[in-house]
């Protein structure tokens, strides 16, 4: 049965994205570094796009902390490094905020 995608919250380091208008996330993907190793450090990427300024902010650039998913099917908790923050102001609309993450292992 189809998850629906309402009730999406997203926080980093105990604070929620407020007005949450997209997610998508991705874990593992990278290959194991070495030949008999399983580990990689490329666990995955989260993006998160909302229209609050919550969590907004460059001061957050390379802050290590525990990201939580929970809604519409795409739970996740992972620790995770802030990687980037888009701003698109849009004339006589809304300003979409969009911000990565880098997923860490352990």
């Amino acid at each position: 049965m189809a998850a629906h995608s309402t009730g999406i919250s997203v926080t980093f380091d105990g604070v929620a994205f407020s007005e949450v208008s997209e997610l998508s996330w991705q874990y593992g993907g990278g290959p194991a570094k070495g030949r008999s190793s399983l580990w990689t450090d490329e666990v995955g990427t989260v993006t998160v796009g909302c229209m609050g300024t919550a969590n907004i902010t460059t001061a957050k650039y390379g802050a290590r902390a525990d990201i939580v998913i929970t809604g519409g099917g795409a739970d996740l908790t992972s620790k995770a490094v802030y990687e980037g923050l888009s701003v698109a102001p849009e004339l006589n609309g809304v300003t979409r905020y969009t911000v990565t993450f880098r997923l860490l292992d352990g």
